[in-house]
């Protein structure tokens, strides 16, 4: 069985569930969808645990990674494909490639960079994801934007 690795965002929680159609669009039945959610203040200590950054954030007992676990559930509910969720911890262009060495992944999917003010400066000051991926990646890399041509069809 293959893999694909979606990066999670949870200003587009839908990415994962469009990535699965965008597979079984492409004929991908035998596929697993791997769900991976950076914890960007965390970082990976040498044995392998994520620690925050901020000290009065408990790793273990976190709600936001509850949060986005609920939401992968209920966006993944009947997409008709095995699939998977995984936290990684820093940076996020390194842990979907880590995370895609690991599975062997056929290619990672991730979403478009966000709009408005704060996703301008974020890519102006350290790049986006894609381009870090796009860049140092040997498989393909797909970005999604927040809507496709099937979302405006139905609108």
């Amino acid at each position: 069985m293959r893999s694909v690795v979606v990066g999670v965002d949870h200003k587009q929680p839908d990415l994962p569930r469009r990535a699965a159609s965008l597979v079984q669009s492409l004929g991908g039945s035998l596929v697993e969808i791997v769900c991976l959610w950076v914890d960007e203040t965390a970082v990976t200590e040498p044995n392998g645990f994520a620690v925050s950054v901020d000290p009065d954030i408990v790793m273990s007992d976190d709600r936001y990674a509850a949060d986005v676990l609920d939401g992968l559930n209920r966006s993944m509910a009947d997409v008709g494909l095995p699939w998977s969720a995984v936290r990684g911890a820093g940076d996020p262009a390194r842990e979907l490639a880590r995370v895609a060495d690991e599975v062997s992944a056929a290619m990672i999917v991730i979403g478009a960079r966000r709009n408005g003010l704060r996703g301008w400066a974020t890519s102006m000051v350290g790049g986006t994801v894609a381009g870090h991926l796009v860049h140092d990646q040997r498989r393909p890399v797909v970005v999604l934007p927040e809507r496709t041509l099937g979302d405006e069809d139905a609108a």
